[in-house]
């Protein structure tokens, strides 16, 4: 007697069902994931557009500035000429372009000085002068300064610098570290590091 062993068809019919509900179960997968990440991408925040020039704008531009201020009395205390001012906004410090400010004392000549570059504070009674600053008083005997990052206190009547400095008068020049001013004076001290050189008439 011959005993063979069949495969049963049946068997095969189940097994390609199941092989089509794996590949609909896997697809149907895909498809919830691949949403899920569309969803995902939506969400997220799109990158800020650039601003416009407008945006940096500032909020006073004004070009050749010439501004005169007087005491109660009517004198005139102080004068302020710039190339250019810009403010950023309304309350924020001005700042200069080419600044020449001149301070009238009480009696005698002015102060006057000059640098590259300058910063008012928005009670306009501090002017910042960074940088290089050359000043001048045309009294009987002149004086010149030359100095560096130079604060001027107009309110006091006073200016100082913590930088190298040179003072030249007739006959003189004296060189130092740390500078004041005594604006309404005819006065100017160097703090440290003090050199006196003569020069001829």
């Amino acid at each position: 007697m011959t005993v063979s062993e069949s495969r049963s068809v049946p068997g095969r019919r189940l097994g390609a069902r199941a092989a089509s509900r794996l590949r609909t179960l896997g697809w149907a997968a895909l498809a919830v994931v691949c949403g899920l990440g569309w969803i995902a991408l939506s969400r997220v925040p799109a990158p800020p557009a650039p601003a416009s020039p407008a945006a940096f704008a500032p909020h006073l531009l004004v070009e050749k500035v010439d501004v005169v201020t007087t005491d109660r009395a009517g004198r005139v205390h102080r004068r302020l000429r710039a190339d250019e001012l810009r403010r950023a906004h309304p309350g924020a410090k001005s700042e200069l372009v080419r600044p020449d400010l001149t301070v009238f004392p009480a009696t005698g000549p002015g102060w006057r000085f000059t640098a590259e570059r300058g910063e008012v504070s928005p009670d306009r009674e501090n002017v910042y002068l960074p940088g290089a600053v050359r000043g001048r008083r045309d009294a009987a005997r002149p004086l010149e300064i030359e100095s560096r990052d130079v604060r001027v206190m107009l309110s006091r009547g006073y200016g100082e610098s913590s930088e190298p400095s040179a003072v030249r008068g007739t006959g003189l020049e004296v060189r130092g570290t740390g500078m004041r001013i005594w604006l309404e004076e005819d006065r100017v001290e160097l703090l440290a590091e003090t050199r006196t050189f003569f020069r001829a008439h």
